[in-house]
């Protein structure tokens, strides 16, 4: 008998599509020391773009719309994506002259996975250049800092090789440009701020899944990502306040934050050594607290707290406290509607989505022709886990369930 559920319009081939990410080679006509991933980058953009809101937030007393952040950072996503090929200095002098028929093409290509979602003539329009505001260009300082980290790298590494210099004076040049950004200052003179930067990006070199071969090898920061759009596309189905979308993004993008300093633990040994999983929790929290909020603005440290300590049980504030709801499930959704909370986390709902980007990371590499029995049994257990899930209405089981290799 068919569902009554109704399918998610987050479907297949755009998360095939998210995933193409990671495996796209930044810097392939360099000579790098390690290999830099489109999907490491965007993910350690979007951080980057976090803290920059912030501070303008702190010093410069601006309102910053989070929404919006997060739907350009979204567009310039997925422009990346379909456009990878082209090199960024050919690409920029493309858009001078021909920027709408590039845009077209990135919408056409793209018509068929986003015409559910009611967005894709405001990522036209915004990919036209026809739209301006802070938040993008938080975006772009972002994007640029994000480079300049990797290719500071890279120019460490063989700062001889033909044209090094230049990019390396280009891209510095380009950062530069956004010193009027209260977070760009604070990067550039603290020390503090630089390392906070550097640990996020340290989470590109940890591997998921770090004993089992797969392609593509997904990082612990591409993941978060990852989770992070999982989250927020479904809410749109799943008919979330933009309060709580908001919340999901971030909290997918910082719920493994903790690894930068325990690395990823994998699951058969926590779950088969007694205490071991609560133990490393005690432990996570306090590295957390010792090497990253003791540098941040307390605003910045409470949320990172927020995201990070029990990152998958359900959660909202009241009067600034934190608190944690036996309700599970649609329940908690009625909970929240009653009480109209400023900052509710469906953790449970973001557990969902942890799972959905490890059983893909295990399909996708299956599909690719590289498989073992941890990828084969890990998929296949979380279909079980997952097969039948349903909320409010939406078949979110059809997502592990009808997978095509």
């Amino acid at each position: 008998m068919e569902s009554k559920n109704k399918k998610p319009t987050l479907n297949f081939p755009l998360l095939q599509k998210i995933f193409v990410a990671a495996n796209i080679r930044r810097w392939n006509d360099q000579a790098t020391p390690i290999e830099f991933i489109e999907l490491d980058k965007q993910a350690h953009k979007i951080v980057i773009a976090y803290l920059l809101a912030h501070y303008e937030m702190l010093e410069n007393r601006t309102e910053i719309d989070f929404e919006r952040l997060i739907m350009q950072f979204c567009y310039e996503f997925l422009e990346r994506i379909i456009l990878t090929d082209i090199k960024p200095p050919v690409f920029h002098k493309l858009v001078q002259k021909h920027n709408k028929a590039l845009v077209d093409f990135v919408c056409t290509q793209l018509e068929e996975y986003l015409k559910g979602f009611g967005f894709l003539e405001a990522m036209r329009n915004y990919l036209y250049g026809e739209v301006q505001n802070l938040e993008k260009e938080i975006l772009k300082a972002s994007h640029y800092y994000a480079s300049k980290w990797e290719f500071d790298i890279i120019y460490h590494f063989n700062p001889h090789l033909y044209d090094v210099q230049n990019i390396k004076d280009t891209i510095d040049k380009q950062v530069q440009e956004y010193y009027h950004l209260a977070g760009i200052r604070q990067i550039v003179l603290y020390k503090d701020m630089r390392e906070l930067v550097n640990m996020f990006g340290q989470l590109r070199f940890q591997k998921r899944w770090s004993q089992t071969p797969r392609i593509p090898c997904t990082s612990v920061l591409g993941h978060t990502l990852v989770v992070a759009l999982c989250a927020y596309l479904l809410g749109f189905d799943l008919k979330f306040s933009k309060t709580m979308q908001i919340q999901h993004f971030f909290c997918g993008l910082f719920h493994d934050l903790p690894e930068i300093l325990t690395r990823d633990i994998i699951s058969p040994i926590k779950k088969n050594v007694k205490g071991l999983d609560a133990f490393i929790k005690e432990i996570e929290e306090e590295a957390v607290r010792e090497k990253i909020l003791n540098i941040v603005p307390d605003s910045i440290a409470k949320e990172i707290v927020y995201y990070t300590q029990n990152e998958f049980k359900n959660r909202y504030k009241k009067n600034k406290n934190i608190v944690y709801s036996k309700n599970l499930g649609e329940e908690f959704l009625q909970e929240i509607a009653t009480l109209n909370p400023q900052t509710p986390i469906f953790g449970e709902f973001l557990k969902y989505c942890d799972h959905l980007s490890a059983f893909l990371e295990a399909k996708i590499s299956i599909h690719h022709g590289i498989k073992s029995k941890d990828l084969v049994e890990g998929a296949k257990n979380l279909e079980y886990l997952y097969n039948a899930k349903t909320l409010n209405g939406i078949d979110l089981g059809y997502l592990f369930r009808e997978f095509r290799e």
